[in-house]
């Protein structure tokens, strides 16, 4: 577990000082056992940007206040926690960062024109059938623009021991908290991501980022191959 580091990081989760203490609890949990640093710089720093299962908005934020090059918006089927994403960014001071969000049903992804330059994924593709996972991406591929980024960041099947933990405390997340919102537990290997990607016409790249942390965490990038 890892507490902020960065300027951008401390000030994001300032945000939820005065918010509500489940709430506030949630966000630094997810945030100390997560890599968002190492994920943030894995996101282009300039132009459109879209997180799709957002939450409560905490990687959107630290996303749009790491650079003011981003325009970054934040989606989720969670109207209540898209509802405190928005409460948490009133104390952004004008300037500070570029952003939104919006309650979206599953599966329906926003297009803009030219399309967006980066399309986030943060632990919520295991939460999909694998149907519904399948149509997802390639929606989210038809979104980017021509030279658009897909990130998709998950929990790896290994190490087994890792992946176990993960594992667990989703499923008291989803099951018996209820603090997180899925119609089902099927996590996808590296692998397995890097080859559903590729069939939707990208060029991968996988990345390891769990050092250091209890899960096994990982980090597909695909790019749309240039014709």
């Amino acid at each position: 577990m890892r507490p902020p580091r960065s300027v951008a990081a401390k000030r994001t989760l300032a945000l939820w000082r005065d918010l509500p203490r489940s709430a506030r609890l949630h966000t630094n949990i997810r945030w100390r056992t997560a890599p968002f640093e190492a994920l943030e710089v894995q996101v282009p720093r300039s132009g459109n940007i879209l997180e799709v299962g957002c939450g409560h908005g905490v990687f959107t934020t630290f996303l749009a206040v790491s650079s003011l090059g981003r325009s970054v918006v934040g989606i989720d089927i969670d109207g209540e926690k898209i509802a405190l994403a928005k409460q948490s960014v009133l104390g952004l001071r004008n300037g500070e960062a570029n952003l939104s969000f919006e309650h979206r049903s599953s599966g329906d992804v926003p297009l803009i024109d030219g399309g967006w330059d980066a399309i986030v994924f943060a632990d919520v593709l295991y939460l999909l059938p694998v149907e519904a996972r399948t149509a997802l991406l390639a929606e989210c591929v038809e979104a980017l623009s021509p030279d658009g980024l897909l990130v998709v960041k998950e929990v790896d099947t290994s190490p087994k021991f890792k992946a176990q933990m993960a594992q667990f405390q989703e499923f008291l997340a989803t099951k018996v908290l209820r603090i997180t919102h899925g119609d089902a537990l099927n996590f996808p290997s590296a692998v397995e991501l890097e080859a559903l990607m590729r069939s939707d016409g990208l060029e991968t790249q996988m990345s390891r980022l769990d050092k250091g942390y209890f899960h096994p965490h990982c980090v597909v990038i695909g790019r749309k191959r240039q014709a």
